[in-house]
């Protein structure tokens, strides 16, 4: 069996478990991509190491979270006829039939013979590791695969079936089609394929020119196509598509050409009329994009131009088609799109090639009908088994009405769905105008003239005529026969057996094709394409460009995007630092390859432009006059804070570990929250349309931000005018809203600022908005941080658009209420049980500063750790004990015992915190609280303490030996668990040193290799 990239599958399935867990098993074979190369082979062979470490990479992060991943539940089991040993280990595998779209063809999963519910789950045994690779699915039974296994599964028979007492399951890890796909360019790359592009490529460009029109296409002179004079573009815009019209005539040079497209410079405009044009100049074009989504959106925008260009019918929808996974484009949920999907556009015209009702055959039904009513009438009376047949008037009104469906039907979706180098403008315009005559016609019949024995005929009206042409005397039944004579003789196609055929025919005949660069791969067998166009280019990793840029018969393409935004997703920290994820469009910019730049935006506030131009930009993008007019300034909330631009200091939040490691800070959620509440207010009471965006680089943040949301502003509806996204960066790439709410989490002090030391993503983060961007951060992280964000800062406090989040009234509230809960909140991985009386809750209350909580809490996370702390002489006749919170307050608190099960334990109490002048008496008072319930016994287990290096553990007394009673409701609620063992437990600090990730990875994956022994069979 062929299966492609063979030689990649070979090597991640010969990976043993310990490897696929070696973080650092490629390292050090991992080259530096460089910037030049010397050959196409050097090109080629400089990006296998880092595609087969990122490989590895993807793979052992779907180890880590296999716990998540998705189960399917394998029923039988056997070796294909192509299985052999000791490599071609090939298995026929049957799935339950609801699972037959669980699995895809390059999916890679592990065998287990337990259902795992969790990562631990798995049995853990002496078995080797199994992981397999799913091959491909059978066409007419889909939840049967085909899978390559990377070791012999030990069969008791032939065919295994599966029963109660044993059980197989296939645990999905990951999908490297991509992967697979790009070591497949490579390698074809090296044996030699359409070089042409490549080759012009590798080395810095000493001419100015970047290449273009040869002289002797250039004599030829211009086609005369000037979109600009009808769609209104900048003349940024018009240089830019001119140049890339240019180029597509001459077929003699072969040429790369860049647009740079900077945030709100109409790129995607720019890239859709630019694709327009060369679809009128019937240029056959293959347009691709990292994404999925990305596809949808471009070819989405040259759809509507399309549609509104269209002067017969839908005739020329055809030349535009898109291609690739349609669940993970989730076509189905695109009305505008579904039709010109390529599997879909098949499925439509699949009946039109049927030899028994295809569009032949209803056309020689309805002239059979036309010609031979009767002959057919006494067809029907043969074959009919009804006891009461039609009589003849009913019979010709009913088939007439069945064909002229069928007709209509076929040639609709003939002149929607094929293209038009296969369906003639002549041919197309008969079918509708045979389809326009008949649409409301009205049968009948008549005596016909000159035939003896009562002969009848068929009569057609139309608006209650006889006649199409009143003075002709044309008769509307003559005239439909002749065109349906006519049809079939100026429309002639190969002939089409099956649907793969359909495919190849509209692929190989549309002028605009649309896909990711992965999925393009599939036109290597097609006819050949003439042109690309790459949009979102630098978002796309160079050797995955390779995919669309080694079809065959490409000559010309157009990378357009911005390197200053969002590069390619890199798994593996060692291909990143070898610079796989530079992009093609990056490494031409490098070596200054002539761009061309859209310089006027049109999307942001000026206030909100001017930092990220001077900044990323050099000051090259001008704004468009529609932003710089004073309607454009949105005031949506009172106050100098909520203007047009505000850098918002949230002074007493506090980032956090969430789920995964990722970052949370709840102070800047609830403060999101109260100025989400509050737009939202607006445009309920003033019936405006708002659309909010609200962006964090931090997963964790993002979902806490999402469950606040739906708790606060539950129930609030304004009527579909207020809408509202809350996403990463990476799902804000290419968006825009109304406003924009940054909340960048990070607030230590220190400066760590992790993702937002990434000048890309900072640039994002800060182009998204039209009208306002208010940015939620810690003045004094920023400021430390030496990143963008200091000058940031910098700018807005010289702007004076820095704000302190307390000045508004309402977001201080929500800050203080925050610190509140957050004192309640119970300690992560904490040693000891901490417990608060009423007192403490009463005295909390009553403050107003959130500094005040941060420091409490700060005390209680250091005791509740086992911070050890030094007695004074005035505490050592009590138990209770005072510490300095500031110069106004003192802790109150106690080492306490409590019973627990059937042991007694010691708990940390926080009784009181009070003026430092009240200190004394309430130590005092409370020493003597204790001194009256406590046995002299019981005093000295809250005495006891247990020191582990430079921190204090809790006792653990069995009741047995506890003397005395203990009050078992004098502690009644918990700040935080209590590990009863006393282990040592480090507190969880925020790092953002590799170093440091580095080891909590090693530890991690030394605990996924003892569990995942269990992937066996």
């Amino acid at each position: 069996m062929r299966i492609e990239g063979r030689d990649l599958i070979d090597l991640v399935l010969s990976w043993s478990l310990e490897e696929v867990l070696d973080v650092d098993l490629y390292k050090g074979q991992v080259g530096t991509i460089p910037t030049e190369f010397d050959s196409t082979v050097d090109y080629f062979k400089s990006f296998v190491p880092s595609l087969i470490e990122e490989t590895h990479a993807a793979l052992l992060k779907s180890i880590k979270t296999l716990q998540r991943s998705r189960v399917v539940e394998i029923n039988y089991i056997y070796p294909t006829p192509e299985f052999e040993l000791p490599n071609n280990l090939f298995y026929k595998v049957h799935l339950s039939p609801d699972e037959s779209s669980s699995l895809i063809p390059k999916d890679l999963i592990a065998l287990t013979d337990k259902r795992p519910n969790r990562l631990d789950g798995f049995n853990i045994t002496n078995e080797p590791y199994v992981v397999a690779i799913v091959c491909k699915a059978d066409p007419d039974r889909p939840n049967v695969l085909t899978i390559l296994a990377s070791k012999p599964l030990l069969l008791e028979n032939s065919v295994r079936q599966m029963k109660k007492k044993e059980s197989l399951f296939g645990v999905y890890m990951t999908n490297i089609t991509t992967n697979v796909r790009i070591w497949n360019s490579l390698h074809l790359g090296l044996q030699g394929g359409n070089l042409n592009l490549l080759s012009t490529v590798l080395k810095r460009n000493t001419d100015d020119d970047d290449g273009g029109v040869c002289i002797p296409c250039r004599l030829e002179g211009s086609d005369g196509l000037v979109p600009s004079r009808f769609l209104n573009l900048n003349p940024s815009q018009e240089d830019a598509i001119l140049s890339c019209l240019d180029v597509r005539r001459c077929h003699h040079a072969n040429t790369i050409k860049l647009i740079w497209g900077p945030p709100g410079t109409g790129k995607t405009k720019t890239t859709s009329i630019l694709l327009f044009t060369l679809l009128n100049a019937k240029c056959r074009t293959l347009t691709c994009t990292p994404t999925n989504v990305s596809v949808i959106e471009v070819a989405s925008r040259v759809v509507k131009l399309v549609s509104k260009s269209l002067k017969i019918g839908n005739y020329g929808l055809g030349d535009v088609v898109l291609f690739g996974n349609g669940e993970r484009m989730k076509i189905k949920e695109r009305k505008d799109l579904v039709g010109f999907f390529i599997d879909e556009r098949v499925d439509k015209l699949y009946p039109c090639f049927m030899p028994f009702y295809g569009w032949r055959a209803s056309i020689n039904s309805m002239i059979c009908l036309l010609e031979d009513p009767q002959g057919q009438y006494y067809q029907y009376l043969e074959k009919s088994k009804d006891a009461v047949s039609k009589s003849f008037q009913e019979y010709l009104t009913e088939r007439f009405g069945e064909l002229r469906n069928d007709l209509e039907l076929a040639f609709s979706s003939l002149c929607t769905h094929l293209p038009t180098a296969l369906l003639s403008t002549q041919a197309a315009t008969r079918m509708y105008e045979s389809i326009d005559l008949v649409k409301d016609a009205r049968v009948s019949s008549a005596p016909e003239e000159g035939v003896s024995g009562g002969g009848l005929k068929p009569i057609l009206f139309v608006n209650g005529g006889r006649f199409i042409r009143e003075q002709q005397q044309v008769k509307v039944e003559d005239y439909y026969l002749k065109l349906l004579r006519l049809i079939p003789e100026i429309f002639t196609l190969p002939g089409v057996g099956d649907k793969h055929l359909i495919k190849e025919l509209c692929l190989g005949h549309a002028c605009l094709l649309f896909s990711t660069a992965s999925c393009s791969a599939r036109l290597y067998t097609g006819r050949p394409i003439h042109l690309v166009v790459i949009d979102e280019a630098a978002q796309l990793k160079e050797c995955e460009t390779a995919i669309p840029l080694l079809l065959p018969g490409i000559k010309h393409s157009i990378l357009i995007g911005d390197e200053k935004q969002l590069p390619a997703m890199v798994e593996s920290q060692i291909a990143l630092e070898a610079g796989f994820g530079r992009s093609l469009f990056e490494r031409l910019a490098i070596l200054k390859h002539k761009k061309y730049l859209l310089n006027i935006q049109y999307r942001m506030h000026r206030s909100i432009s001017i930092f990220p131009n001077r900044e990323f930009y050099g000051m090259q993008i001008q704004d468009a006059p529609t932003v710089k007019q004073r309607n454009y300034t949105k005031q949506y909330l009172p106050g100098k804070m909520y203007g047009p631009y505000s850098f918002i200091n949230i002074a007493h939040g506090e980032e956090q570990y969430g789920e995964g490691r990722s970052l949370i800070n709840n102070v800047e959620v609830a403060v999101v929250s109260d100025i989400i509440a509050n737009l939202l207010q607006v445009s309920k009471r003033t019936k405006t349309r708002i659309s909010v965006g609200v962006i964090s680089p931090y997963k964790s943040q993002v979902m806490a931000i999402q469950e606040k949301i739906q708790e606060t502003c539950s129930g609030g509806d304004a009527g579909g005018l207020f809408t509202l996204k809350i996403r990463s960066v990476d799902g804000f790439q290419g968006g825009e809203e109304d406003i924009i709410i940054v909340s960048t989490v990070r607030s230590n002090g220190i400066g760590r600022v992790g993702f937002l030391t990434y000048r890309q993503r900072t640039n994002v983060l800060l182009t998204r908005a039209r009208h306002c961007l208010w940015i939620l951060g810690n003045e004094a992280t920023m400021m430390n941080s030496k990143s963008v964000w200091r000058y940031l800062i910098q700018d807005a406090r010289k702007r004076d658009c820095f704000h302190n989040a307390e000045e508004d009234e309402s977001l201080a509230r929500a800050i203080i209420d925050t610190a509140k809960i957050e004192l309640d909140t119970p300690l992560n991985r904490s040693r000891w049980k901490v417990c608060f009386s009423d007192e403490f809750k009463k005295s909390v209350g009553e403050i107003k500063n959130p500094e005040m909580y941060r420091k409490i809490k700060s005390f209680l996370e250091r005791i509740s750790q086992g911070w050890l702390h030094e007695e004074e002489e005035s505490e050592r006749d009590g138990l209770i004990k005072q510490s300095k919170i500031d110069d106004v307050l003192r802790l109150i608190w106690a080492v306490e015992i409590m019973k627990e099960e059937f042991q007694c334990i010691q708990v940390v109490k926080i009784w009181d915190v009070v003026p430092s002048s009240d200190a004394p008496e309430a130590v005092k008072s409370l020493n003597l609280q204790h001194h009256m319930e406590y046995t002299e016994d019981e005093v000295e287990k809250c005495r006891a303490r247990c020191i582990s290096g430079d921190i204090v553990v809790p006792f653990r007394w069995s009741l047995e030996s506890t003397n005395g009673n203990v009050n078992s409701d004098v502690m009644d609620e918990t700040f935080g668990p209590l590990n009863l063992a006393g282990e040592m437990m480090t507190p969880e600090q925020p790092n953002d040193s590799l170093e440091d990730e580095k080891e909590e990875e090693d530890i991690e994956i030394d605990r996924l290799s003892h569990l995942l022994s269990s992937i066996t069979l």
